[in-house]
Order: structure tokens, then sequence, then C-alpha cells
């Protein structure tokens, strides 16, 4: 993030996002002061009471897939997601000095990277502690399915072996031994001992009769007797996981783990997490289970049901995390959303939300700097910038929202849809305004709001689709009409950007063209041409050249007068996704799609900064209209929000 040594340029502020697929991602600290979870390839350290957040950016551009914290709170590690034939790293953190920096206000986190581990590919499918902060196990995904136990403080690897003959799901160790662990899988559940000085694992399959389960999450009993098992057959399953110590081959075992019961209600949608927790009265253990259908609720130890204590949220529960205290405790679903559950009450409070599919346009308000609005698959909402909280929500099941733009009064947020439609709504109430019908016939991939200064009731929207033609709209309180349809690309419309009168628009299509529209005749004005794919343009503010953006990692600028090209800089090690520039000119911001934004000076072409921290492609970059912020979203669902330091540029 820093250039040349001086100063960071761009510094990330704060990210809205949580990504919810991971399962078992979310994970209170020993201490209850923190709360843990992935966003991307970022992990976010919030603190509960002031709601400040650290981030841990290892600098590896892959997504996480699993999350562990140990039981001591001294560590953290991390497994990653890649593509086949590639090795997926597993990260070692320092917890608690990652905390300590929160507290002393350091924002750095290199120094907190402890070992990164690379022995899987594809994807780690699970890790998790012993019970001593020792051990570290590590569970390949489908295409590995490698158990590997690394000592932490060397960062070594001990020994390994096959998990299975069958695909595994998930390992976790015992609460009080640092040589035992257990994983299941599909149609199978083994208790494992590990002897280190051999070094050697020794497991022991738990005899399961005639039942055949896909068993794809797991929790252990507080006192290690008992592991409880949730399937996609929507069942829980018992497991006295008792043996014996590693014995010589010809000595027959005395204890043999076993199946001890299942539940016999089962669940809608499979059981996507379990968690145990002590009833304080009883004593016994019983098992929060979260389903695929949103359902939480507690079992006793016989495996039935408590209806006393169920709640429903949105979405697939795939993390329950206990609070050290018992008495609550946090569920994140697959939808990105996080919910505190009262354990004694059971009663439900949203804490965070946010997307849960890709990203494509984000807009801020022409004279606000305190909202901005975010358009994905099925919903456009409406941020807080200082409280990173979610003011509204707008729903539009099954279609996907591709384009957002804001009236210059705030009075109206257009959209523009996958099923061709143009819609108006009320940024207060989200309602309706108007809806334009079959605007585009297949859909609207960009749009952009001109002549509307909020003095008038009339005012114009120009409209890119994917078939290629460019639209101009006339807006009044009544009725929107169709003013020109121009049709000269044969790619689909990536970008539309209006000049500051509102006579011209620039369109950037994916057939190679960038074109200049005169508004008032409904023509062509210019023309840029390169064997690529542009996926966006802008104007200088003083409207003197065109800046583009192509998939070929070139950024472009284009002489206004006759469409001359002036130069061509090398903008990343992939696709430009997206631009956007200072209100003065000085500066301009990129999105790559190798996952990084980049500032440049404007005259020089030179960089002058650059932001890490995305998993997934940018989608879309705004400065916001104080110029002190960026704030970038990616197809991962993630917004981050990064301070822009140009008192470092001076």
């Amino acid at each position: 993030m820093a250039t040349n040594g001086e100063e960071e340029v761009l510094s990330l502020q704060s990210v809205i996002g949580f990504t919810g697929s991971v399962a078992g991602g979310l994970h209170y600290t020993p201490c209850g002061k923190f709360v843990v979870f992935p966003l991307g390839s970022v992990i976010v350290l919030r603190a509960l009471a002031s709601k400040r957040q650290l981030f841990l950016d290892s600098g590896i551009d892959k997504k996480i897939s699993c999350v562990a914290v140990s039981k001591d709170g001294a560590y953290l590690a991390t497994g990653h997601e890649t593509q086949a034939a590639f090795k997926a790293e597993v990260v070692i953190w320092d917890l608690s000095r990652a905390m300590d920096n929160y507290l002393n206000d350091v924002a750095s986190s290199e120094e907190c990277i402890l070992h990164v581990l690379s022995q899987h590919y594809k994807r780690v499918q699970s890790v998790d502690f012993n019970c001593d902060a020792k051990y570290l196990i590590s569970l390949g995904g489908q295409d590995d399915n490698d158990l590997v136990v690394w000592n932490v403080s060397t960062g070594a690897a001990i020994c390994g072996s096959r998990a299975s003959s069958d695909f595994s799901h998930c390992v976790k160790w015992l609460h009080s031994r640092n040589d035992r662990f257990v994983t299941c899988g599909n149609c199978h559940l083994r208790v494992w001992q590990i002897c280190v000085s051999t070094p050697k694992l020794h497991p022991i399959d738990v005899c399961m009769g005639s039942m055949r389960r896909v068993m794809q999450c797991l929790c252990i009993s507080k006192d290690d007797s008992f592991a409880f098992a949730g399937n996609k057959t929507g069942e829980v399953i018992k497991f006295n996981i008792e043996r014996d110590d590693i014995k010589p081959f010809n000595e027959r075992e005395r204890l043999h783990p076993s199946m001890t019961c299942y539940s016999k209600d089962r669940f809608s949608k499979e059981v996507k997490s379990v968690a145990c927790v002590v009833n304080p009265i009883t004593g016994n253990t019983n098992i929060v289970v979260g389903a695929g259908d949103g359902m939480v609720q507690i079992l006793n130890p016989q495996l039935q049901r408590i209806p006393s204590h169920a709640t429903q949220l949105h979405g697939a529960v795939t993390s329950i995390a206990m609070h050290p205290d018992g008495r609550s405790l946090l569920a994140g679903t697959e939808f990105s959303q996080r919910y505190h559950i009262n354990i004694s009450t059971f009663t439900q409070e949203l804490r965070e939300t946010c997307h849960f599919g890709e990203i494509h346009d984000v807009r801020f308000p022409r004279k606000s700097s305190d909202v901005f609005v975010t358009a994905s698959d099925q919903d456009i909402r409406v941020w807080n910038v200082s409280k990173k909280r979610e003011l509204l929500r707008i729903n539009v099941p099954n279609v996907t929202c591709y384009a957002v733009d804001i009236t210059l009064a705030g009075e109206s947020i257009v959209s523009g849809w996958s099923d061709g439609k143009i819609r108006s709504f009320f940024p207060e109430s989200g309602k309706l305004q108007f809806v334009i019908p079959d605007a585009h016939n297949e859909g609207v991939k960009s749009l952009a709001i001109c002549n509307y200064d909020g003095s008038n009731k009339l005012w114009h929207i120009v409209s890119g689709g994917k078939d290629g033609r460019v639209r101009f709209w006339k807006i009044n309180e009544k009725h929107q009409t169709m003013v020109h349809s121009m049709k000269e690309h044969r790619g689909e419309v990536n970008a539309l950007v209006c000049n500051n009168d509102g006579s011209q628009v620039a369109s950037a299509s994916s057939d190679g063209s960038c074109i200049i529209w005169d508004l008032n005749k409904g023509v062509r004005i210019h023309a840029l041409y390169e064997p690529t794919v542009f996926n966006a343009i802008k104007y200088h503010p003083d409207e003197s050249q065109y800046l583009t953006g192509s998939a070929n990692n070139k950024i472009g600028f284009w002489d206004a007068y006759d469409a001359s090209p002036i130069r061509f800089i090398t903008g990343g090690q992939a696709g430009i996704t997206c631009l956007d520039i200072q209100y003065n000119g000085k500066y301009f911001v990129s999105g790559c799609a190798d996952k990084k934004i980049n500032v440049w000076h404007y005259d020089d072409g030179r960089p002058v900064g650059s932001g890490k921290g995305h998993s997934g492609t940018i989608s879309k970059v705004a400065f916001s209209p104080d110029q002190r912020s960026v704030v970038s979203v990616d197809s991962e669902g993630g917004i981050f929000i990064w301070s822009f330091n140009q008192s470092s540029l001076k």
C-alpha cells in the first residue's frame, strides 16, 4: 500500500462484508472482546465495544476457505483456496500481537504473520489448533484430502496421512488432549491419535452399521466423550469417541468408538453447523444446530428438539460462535448476515448485514460523502460511511442490478436491471418511483443521469444495454419517453459517462470501441478503436481528454478534439475493470482484475499508491465527493473503504 517508502497514499479504513459461505468462519476470541471473520482474502478483527476494525492481510490474494482460533487466543490460522494444480497456503498469525496492535492503533499486519505453510492443493478444507496450541492440523479439500500436523512454533510439518478413502469435510481436536482429534466426511468418522516420536498418525474408524451419511460439520463435548456431526440429510449424529491409546498391531482394542444415537426429527436443507453448549443448571451438554433453511435450534443430550429455544434466520446458518461466557452466540449465514442470539431467551438481533453476491456498481451522491449506494444481485443498498451500516435495502427478487446512479438533488435512485428494465426508487422509503419496461432486450448494463440540476421536473437518462444499444430517455413527473436509440456497438455497453452540460455521452463497449454521442441529435461525434474490450471510460474534468480502461491491461489517454490517442500506460498485471477521476483531474484511480486498486498521477501517468485486499475481481471504484476516501467493490461482495491521503503526495 505504500509507495517508495513514503507515507501511505491508500490505507484501508474499513470494510463492509463477511464471507458467509465459509463454514465455521465466524469466531469469538477467548477474551470475548473481539470477533474474527473472513472477507475475501482478508481477516477482519473487530472490537465489540468500539466497533473498530483491524485487517490482517497476508498478501495472498486467494479466498479464505477456513478459519481457526487457538484456545488461549494466542494464534489464528487461515486456510486458502486457489485453482487446481496450485498450492493452497495455510497462514498462522500471532493473534495476541494483532490485538496489541489494535489497542496501540498500529495498522500494519505483516509482522503478525508467523508462518505461511504450503502443502495442500487447490483448497484447505479445515484447520484447528490443539488444546495447548502446540500443534495445528490442516485438512485438504476434495482434490487433496490429506491431513498434515504442523508445529506452530517452528512451522515445520510433523507428519501427515490420507484423511480417508472418501472426501473429508471437517477436523476438530479434543479439548483436553493434545494428541487426539476427530475427522468426519462422506460416510465416515475417524478418531485419530498422533505419535510425535515416530512420527505417525493412528486412526480408528467409528462403526456406523448400515447408516450412510455425508457429515459436513462437527463439534466435541467439553469432556471429550462425545462428538456430534451434522449431515446433509438433516440429522445430527452422536458418537462415543473414547478409544484406547496406541497399541501394538497384535493387541486387541478394549475401547472402540461407536455411534450412540441420531436425531429423529430432521432439519430442512441440511445441517450446516453445530456447536456444544453446557446447560448451567443441569450441566448437560446440549447442541446448537444451524440448518440450511435458516433455523437455529437447541437439541437436548438425547438429540430431541427444545421448542422454546428456536429461531429463524435469513439464509443457511454456516457459522455458530459461542461467546466465552456461554450466555450468547453469534450466527453467520450464507447471505452474509450476522446475528446475536441470547441463549436463555433465544431472541435474535441482527448485528451486521452485507452483500452476499457480486457487487456491480457503487455511486456517491454528487454533494454528499456520508452515504453511498451499491448495486448487486437482487438488491440495491444504501450505506452510511462513518457507521459502516446499511441504511436502506431495495429488494427486487430473481433479477440482478448492473448499474445505479443518483440524481443531483438526491431525489431518485435510478437503476438498470438484468430483466431489461430501468427502475427508479425513492431514496428514503425505497418505494418504486417509476419503471421503464423493455428499456433493453437483454438487460441494462450501464446508465447515467444527465441534464438534471434539481430545479426542474424534466431530466434525462442515458442507458446502455447488452444488446449494444445506447438509448436516451426524457423523464418528467408523469411519464418517460425514449428520445434516441443509437445502435453502432456490436457488443454490450460496459460503461457510460456524460459531460458536464449533459450534451454528450461517452460509451465503452466490449466490441473494442468507445463512441462519443451528441445527445441532442442522437448521432456519433467521435469513435475510439482498439483490438480489446473497453470496460471503462471517463471525461477529464476540463473535457479536453478521454480516459479509458481496457482488458489488455492498458489505460488510454485520448484527445477529445479529434479522438486521437495521446499515450497508453500499463495499468496492472491483468485487465482494467474500472476508473474514476478526481474532480480537479490531478489523480485518478483504477481497479484491476489482478485484485488491486492503483492511484495514478494524471499528467505524469505514474502510479503513486496502491491498495490490496480484495480476493475477487474489482468491479467498480469511486472517489468520495470530498476526495478523502475511495470505495472499491468486488465480485466477492466486499466493500472496501480506503483513506486517500493527498498530503503524502505533495
